[in-house]
């Protein structure tokens, strides 16, 4: 059984994709980043969440947040802005302004849930704006760094 939902927490809409939940692990989808999900044999427990195997290519969706400011809704279209997949604590930053980036290179490393992300480019091009530094907190959609 799997499934397709629209959840809002805090004001923010994400889009989420649910896998089949009848096998562990399950694997989830928020906002184009895959997650596998260990459930526990006991309902009681809590389930285990494994490091992201893999961004998905999907446009990105507009939160109402968004919405309300046109000119982040046409950044995040146009990949300048790259922003928080989740919640949680800037290890390192491995780029500054005018820096220039490869797709794919590693430009920050965010700790969440106890494991190191690492946060790639999704285009080439140069640094303009980084709006973040090390162990700083951030919050999912948070501006991290500009490219131009």
């Amino acid at each position: 059984m799997t499934g397709r939902y629209r959840i809002t927490v805090d004001g923010v809409t994400y889009e989420v994709e649910v896998g089949d939940v009848s096998a562990s692990p399950v694997t989830v989808v928020v906002d184009g980043v895959e997650f596998e999900i260990e459930l526990p044999d006991d309902p009681q427990s809590q389930p285990t969440v494994q490091r992201p195997q893999r961004s998905v290519t999907r446009p990105t969706p507009r939160r109402s947040a968004d919405r309300a400011r046109p000119s982040a809704v046409a950044a995040a279209d146009s990949q300048d802005v790259v922003r928080a997949p989740m919640p949680g604590r800037i290890i390192r930053v491995n780029v500054s302004v005018g820096d220039s980036v490869q797709r794919g290179q590693s430009i920050v490393v965010l700790e969440s849930m106890k494991m190191e992300n690492t946060i790639a480019a999704p285009r080439d091009g140069v640094v303009s704006q980084v709006h973040i530094a090390a162990d700083e907190s951030v919050q999912h959609g948070q501006s991290l760094v500009e490219l131009e």
